[in-house]
């Protein structure tokens, strides 16, 4: 992997940077997702709509994948 203007050893250290941020705004968007629709009582636990979008989302990247 190239990263223009820079040298090959500065990639991990961007990475490095980069990683956890994106880790940690991912879990905290998850567990938002999962408190609000428990706390407004939606069809379905928080966790089992999580669930579910997942699922729903991997099939369409399997799908996505396999129509290229």
């Amino acid at each position: 992997m190239i990263y223009v203007g820079h040298r090959d050893t500065s990639m991990l250290t961007i990475l490095k940077h980069y990683i956890p941020v994106a880790a940690l705004l991912g879990g905290v968007s998850i567990a938002l997702l999962t408190i609000v629709a428990d706390l407004f009582g939606a069809l379905g636990s928080g966790s089992g709509i999580l669930m579910a979008v997942s699922i729903i989302y991997s099939l369409y990247e399997t799908l996505k994948r396999e129509m290229e």
